[in-house]
């Protein structure tokens, strides 16, 4: 299966891969292309380049696309809006599927592979505003999570200290989190483990897997009301 992959929740990544079973029944991943860059406040300038340069990449264009996985949060309105249109405009045009991963289970999903079995890893990923987006994970199978809180917004000072490990962006801005524990993966969002997230999901049944944004917040420019008159 070729899978276009977008993730926008912080930075933009995307990738483009041939996904399969291995002989264990893990989702095994082959990048074909992939191409990132940090700035979380050029979305809309960079995906149409990338996207341009993946989907033209030799090895790309030799087989059509099977899939798009998507990003779907929580992440700032801006960037995460240019994701998922991106993805879904990609899927209609070349008439496959759109599936939508919230972009704290793939940092968890990430961070799992480097723990042991049993093991449960909080995630937290930058909100702005001296806030970040959190849950509680561990490992459901070798591809997927299980989420263990819902996912919500918190002061790092709120968060519960309730996992072996942390992951995420939000350890590199607030490390006082940490607090000696295994900090891992730094990122808010991970394009090759949502397409495995996405694949485990959809093997056993789970579709579909919507697109819906998470944004948890309101987007932080708002149209003006409308003056009140004066009686």
């Amino acid at each position: 299966m070729r899978v276009l992959s977008i993730d926008s929740s912080l930075g933009t990544e995307l990738l483009v891969c041939d996904a399969s079973p291995d002989a264990d029944g893990r989702v095994g991943l082959r990048v074909l292309t992939r191409s990132s860059q940090p700035d979380s406040r050029r979305h809309a300038e960079s995906l149409g380049p990338m996207l341009a340069a993946a989907l033209a990449d030799p090895q790309v264009a030799a087989r059509p696309l099977d899939a798009v996985v998507a990003a779907t949060g929580p992440a700032p309105f801006t960037g995460l809006r240019a994701g998922l249109v991106s993805a879904r405009t990609v899927a209609r045009v070349r008439g496959v599927p759109v599936h939508g991963v919230p972009s704290l289970d793939a940092v968890a999903r990430a961070a799992l592979d480097e723990l042991g079995e049993g093991a449960t890893v909080r995630v937290l990923t930058d909100a702005r505003r001296q806030e970040v987006y959190t849950a509680l994970y561990r490992a459901q199978g070798p591809d997927d999570v299980e989420r263990l809180s819902s996912i919500e917004v918190l002061a790092p000072a709120d968060l519960p200290t309730d996992a072996d490990a942390v992951a995420g962006s939000g350890t590199r801005l607030y490390p006082e989190v940490v607090d000696g524990r295994p900090a891992l993966v730094p990122f808010s969002g991970d394009a090759a483990a949502q397409v495995r997230v996405a694949l485990a999901r959809l093997a056993v049944g789970q579709g579909p897997l919507g697109t819906e944004p998470l944004y948890l917040r309101h987007a932080d420019a708002q149209v003006p009301a409308a003056r009140k008159r004066a009686l």
